[in-house]
Protein backbone atom coordinates (compact mmCIF):
# COMPACT_ATOMS: atom_id res chain seq x y z
CA UNK A 1 0.00 0.00 0.00
CA UNK A 2 1.23 3.19 -1.28
CA UNK A 3 1.08 5.88 1.55
CA UNK A 4 0.11 9.34 1.42
CA UNK A 5 3.36 11.96 1.47
CA UNK A 6 3.90 14.79 3.08
CA UNK A 7 4.98 17.92 1.97
CA UNK A 8 3.03 18.71 -1.07
CA UNK A 9 1.07 21.27 0.55
CA UNK A 10 4.05 23.46 1.61
CA UNK A 11 6.13 23.00 -1.60
CA UNK A 12 6.57 20.51 -4.03
CA UNK A 13 9.97 21.63 -3.95
CA UNK A 14 10.65 20.01 -0.36
CA UNK A 15 11.78 16.74 0.21
CA UNK A 16 8.63 14.25 0.85
CA UNK A 17 8.16 12.83 4.33
CA UNK A 18 6.49 9.23 4.46
CA UNK A 19 3.62 9.03 6.70
CA UNK A 20 5.25 6.24 8.35
CA UNK A 21 8.89 8.18 8.91
CA UNK A 22 6.58 10.97 10.49
CA UNK A 23 4.44 8.23 12.74
CA UNK A 24 7.54 7.01 13.81
CA UNK A 25 9.01 10.43 14.38
CA UNK A 26 6.46 11.74 16.30
CA UNK A 27 6.36 9.09 18.32
CA UNK A 28 10.43 9.45 18.77
CA UNK A 29 9.84 12.93 19.57
CA UNK A 30 6.66 13.09 21.77
CA UNK A 31 4.61 15.62 19.48
CA UNK A 32 1.28 14.80 17.59
CA UNK A 33 0.90 12.93 14.61
CA UNK A 34 -2.58 12.63 12.80
CA UNK A 35 -3.77 11.19 9.10
CA UNK A 36 -5.66 14.35 8.37
CA UNK A 37 -1.92 16.70 9.18
CA UNK A 38 -0.88 17.84 5.51
CA UNK A 39 1.61 19.80 6.91
CA UNK A 40 2.91 17.67 9.37
CA UNK A 41 6.25 19.52 10.73
CA UNK A 42 4.32 23.01 10.71
CA UNK A 43 1.31 21.52 12.48
CA UNK A 44 3.36 20.29 15.42
CA UNK A 45 6.17 22.70 15.65
CA UNK A 46 7.06 23.77 19.08
CA UNK A 47 9.31 26.34 19.42
CA UNK A 48 9.58 25.88 22.93
CA UNK A 49 11.14 22.25 22.06
CA UNK A 50 13.77 23.15 19.74
CA UNK A 51 16.51 21.88 21.39
CA UNK A 52 15.64 19.00 22.61
CA UNK A 53 14.49 18.32 18.78
CA UNK A 54 18.32 19.19 18.51
CA UNK A 55 19.15 17.03 20.49
CA UNK A 56 16.93 14.05 18.43
CA UNK A 57 18.47 14.79 15.86
CA UNK A 58 22.12 14.16 16.57
CA UNK A 59 21.12 10.66 17.97
CA UNK A 60 19.07 9.97 15.24
CA UNK A 61 21.00 7.68 12.45
CA UNK A 62 18.32 6.51 10.33
CA UNK A 63 18.41 9.03 7.08
CA UNK A 64 14.71 9.79 6.48
CA UNK A 65 14.14 9.81 10.11
CA UNK A 66 16.69 12.81 10.28
CA UNK A 67 15.03 14.62 7.53
CA UNK A 68 11.45 14.94 9.31
CA UNK A 69 13.58 15.93 12.48
CA UNK A 70 15.10 18.90 10.26
CA UNK A 71 12.09 19.76 8.80
CA UNK A 72 10.73 19.81 12.21
CA UNK A 73 13.36 21.62 13.56
CA UNK A 74 13.09 24.49 11.02
CA UNK A 75 9.22 24.45 11.40
CA UNK A 76 10.02 25.39 15.36
CA UNK A 77 12.70 27.55 14.84
CA UNK A 78 9.95 29.87 11.80
CA UNK A 79 7.86 29.79 14.80
CA UNK A 80 10.19 30.57 17.20
CA UNK A 81 10.78 33.74 15.08
CA UNK A 82 7.81 34.55 14.83
CA UNK A 83 7.91 35.19 18.73
CA UNK A 84 11.59 36.37 19.74
CA UNK A 85 14.58 36.20 18.82
CA UNK A 86 15.73 32.12 19.34
CA UNK A 87 18.81 31.69 21.63
CA UNK A 88 22.19 32.19 19.83
CA UNK A 89 23.14 28.49 21.35
CA UNK A 90 20.58 26.82 19.24
CA UNK A 91 21.28 28.42 16.15
CA UNK A 92 24.49 27.82 15.86
CA UNK A 93 23.62 24.09 16.57
CA UNK A 94 20.90 24.67 13.94
CA UNK A 95 22.77 26.46 11.02
CA UNK A 96 25.15 23.05 10.20
CA UNK A 97 22.36 20.90 10.24
CA UNK A 98 19.92 23.12 7.94
CA UNK A 99 23.12 23.16 5.74
CA UNK A 100 23.03 19.53 5.21
CA UNK A 101 19.88 20.00 3.56
CA UNK A 102 20.13 22.45 0.66
CA UNK A 103 16.70 21.93 -0.43
CA UNK A 104 15.29 22.95 2.84
CA UNK A 105 17.27 26.24 2.94
CA UNK A 106 16.12 27.24 -0.19
CA UNK A 107 12.51 26.71 0.11
CA UNK A 108 12.74 28.65 3.54
CA UNK A 109 14.81 31.50 2.22
CA UNK A 110 12.13 32.55 -0.14
CA UNK A 111 14.58 32.81 -3.22
CA UNK A 112 12.03 34.70 -5.36
CA UNK A 113 10.91 37.36 -2.33
CA UNK A 114 11.49 41.29 -2.86
CA UNK A 115 9.18 42.49 0.27
CA UNK A 116 9.29 41.41 3.80
CA UNK A 117 5.73 40.15 3.58
CA UNK A 118 7.02 37.71 0.82
CA UNK A 119 9.34 35.95 3.42
CA UNK A 120 9.12 33.70 6.54
CA UNK A 121 10.08 34.98 9.85
CA UNK A 122 13.14 32.57 9.88
CA UNK A 123 14.45 33.94 6.42
CA UNK A 124 16.57 36.71 7.19
CA UNK A 125 18.68 34.11 9.36
CA UNK A 126 18.57 31.54 6.36
CA UNK A 127 19.96 34.67 4.60
CA UNK A 128 22.70 34.56 6.97
CA UNK A 129 22.96 30.46 6.72
CA UNK A 130 23.53 31.24 3.01
CA UNK A 131 26.06 33.89 3.24
CA UNK A 132 28.20 32.32 5.46
CA UNK A 133 28.30 29.32 3.60
CA UNK A 134 29.51 31.21 0.10
CA UNK A 135 32.08 32.61 2.23
CA UNK A 136 33.65 29.28 3.07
Amino acid sequence: MNEGPFGHSMSEHLPIIERSTAEAVAKAVGVAHEAWMQDWPLEVANWDRVGEFLDHYEMERNPEHRLAIVSLIVASLEEAFCLTTPAQKLLDRAGPILRVYPEIVEYWSCPDAHRDDEMFHITPWIHRILQAQSNI
